[in-house]
């Protein structure tokens, strides 16, 4: 790795915490290795450890700062903190993925799907003005490097919904692709090249995402959609994802218990110990914070090696 490419990294990394302090967000880390409640973003990829107790190495802290601005009456916090996916054989780079990688999260109290909107496009751009400052300065990009990043910023974000997706690539691009089915990399980068802009895609299917995310009230329920946003960029894809958080009780249990994630998990607890039902009493904790008490938040997660890979323009993404 050159010696650009660490300083780079570095300003991207104080440049995303900078942001956040001068927000009024509270940055605090947590624990690497987990239970269940820490592993939930890609069961089916995680590491589990060979313990007495059942333990996996951290995917998310998405649920425990829920539970800190909830507890604590914190209105905006961080964190950063390694993510563990097993999504590449023998540790190997298949140049989309990472194993092991730093993950930023955010959550903050009384928000919605508009400020989420404005929050992940002000903290991405904060980081693309700091890194076109800083290379004018001392040339840590290439002149095309810097010309290209100046250029997308300038055009900023197109919003989109999910579905507004499947219909451009039905029809423009002729594709098989139905409503309900998850977008591919390739996906992305066809709807970036046809808008020739940075894309935020809105209202995801309920059945293709994460078990809290806010489910959109009043809407078709054969298409029903939830209150989230992935942020495409050029070249790296999705390199952020984020929703407003549900706060009805009934429908977060609803969706926790009927959903595929816990299944994954009670089959990772059936291998370990035989002990399935200790996976619900992990959730429980979670749950009990909205009872009776429907706090409206939201937040989202960062890679910082998908920012990085936009940047620089590479074909792969970049470790970090």
């Amino acid at each position: 790795m050159s010696k650009n490419t660490v300083i780079l990294k570095g300003l991207i990394y104080q440049s995303a915490l900078e942001f956040l302090w001068n927000e009024g967000f509270v940055g605090v880390p947590y624990q690497g290795i987990t239970n269940a409640t820490g592993s939930c973003e890609a069961v089916s990829n995680v590491f589990t450890l060979k313990e007495e107790s059942f333990q996996t190495l951290s995917q998310t802290v998405q649920l425990h700062l829920e539970r800190d601005i909830i507890l604590n009456g914190l209105p905006r916090m961080f964190s950063t903190n390694r993510s563990f996916r097993k999504d590449n054989k023998n540790w190997s780079s298949d140049g989309r993925h990472l194993n092991d990688f730093e993950l930023l999260e955010t959550e903050a109290l009384d928000t919605d799907l508009n400020w989420l909107l404005k929050h992940c496009s002000d903290l991405l751009n904060y980081i693309f003005t700091n890194t076109l400052h800083i290379s004018s300065k001392y040339g840590l990009l290439t002149p095309e490097q810097h010309h290209n990043l100046y250029l997308y910023y300038e055009k900023g974000f197109q919003i989109i919904t999910y579905t507004d997706a499947i219909e451009i690539l039905q029809k423009e691009y002729s594709l098989n692709i139905n409503w309900g089915d998850d977008l591919k990399s390739e996906h992305e980068q066809m709807l970036v090249r046809y808008f020739d802009s940075n894309l935020m895609i809105t209202h995801y299917p309920e059945l293709i995402k994460f078990f809290n995310m806010k489910l959109t009230r009043n809407c078709d329920p054969s298409r029903q959609t939830c209150e989230c946003v992935d942020v495409i960029l050029k070249h790296s894809g999705e390199s952020i994802g984020g929703s407003v958080r549900e706060y009805d009780y009934d429908i977060l249990k609803k969706r926790l218990y009927e959903g595929t994630m816990i299944k994954q998990l009670k089959e990772l607890k059936i291998q370990h110990d035989n002990k399935p039902e200790e996976i619900t009493d992990s959730f429980e904790e979670y749950l009990n914070l909205f009872k009776n008490n429907p706090v409206e938040r939201s937040g989202m997660g960062l890679g910082f090696g998908r920012v990085t890979q936009f940047i620089l323009g590479s074909d792969e993404i970049i470790p970090f």
